[in-house]
C-alpha cells in the first residue's frame, strides 16, 4: 500500500487533534468494518467554521483525514459541510487506497453530524418558546 506525503503529513503532524470546550457542533461517525471511529467539534462565527478539531479511533489514513478535514472546513458556512463529499477529503489527503477508502466516508459522516448538530441548536434557539407571546 503507497501513501501520500500529504497524508503521511497529516497522519505524522495531525491538525487540530483534541476536543473542544464548548463547540457549536459536535458529531461522530463510526465504520463497522472495523471500528474506526471519528469526532469533529465545530466553532461557528457568523454561519462559518472559524475553527475545527477533531478526535479519532482508527487507522493511520482515518486519523490523517480527520487531520485534513478540519483544514477543509476552515471558512466555509455550515451548509456547505452538508454537501461535502469522500472525494473532496480523498483529494485533501492526496489520495486514497480503495481498500481505505472508509477514511473519508467516516470523516465526511462526522463532519456532516457536526453541522446538523449545530444547525439544530441555532433553528431551535431562534424558535420561539410556546409559552412567549410573538
Amino acid at each position: 500500500m503507497s501513501y501520500s506525503d500529504r497524508l503521511i503529513d497529516h497522519f505524522r503532524n495531525p491538525r487540530n487533534a483534541g476536543m473542544m470546550r464548548n463547540p457549536d457542533g459536535v458529531g461522530e461517525d463510526e465504520y463497522e468494518g472495523c471500528g474506526d471511529l471519528t469526532r469533529f467539534y465545530l466553532r461557528v462565527v457568523d454561519g462559518r467554521v472559524a475553527h475545527a478539531r477533531f478526535q479519532s479511533y482508527g487507522c493511520g489514513p482515518t486519523i490523517a483525514a480527520s487531520s485534513a478535514g478540519t483544514e477543509l472546513v476552515a471558512g466555509r458556512s455550515v451548509e456547505d459541510l452538508l454537501a461535502l463529499t469522500e472525494e473532496d477529503v480523498t483529494a485533501a489527503v492526496g489520495g486514497l487506497p480503495p481498500e481505505r477508502q472508509h477514511a473519508a466516508r467516516v470523516v465526511v459522516g462526522a463532519i456532516r453530524a457536526a453541522a446538523r448538530d449545530h444547525l439544530q441548536k441555532r433553528d431551535t434557539a431562534l424558535t420561539p418558546r410556546a409559552t412567549e407571546r410573538v
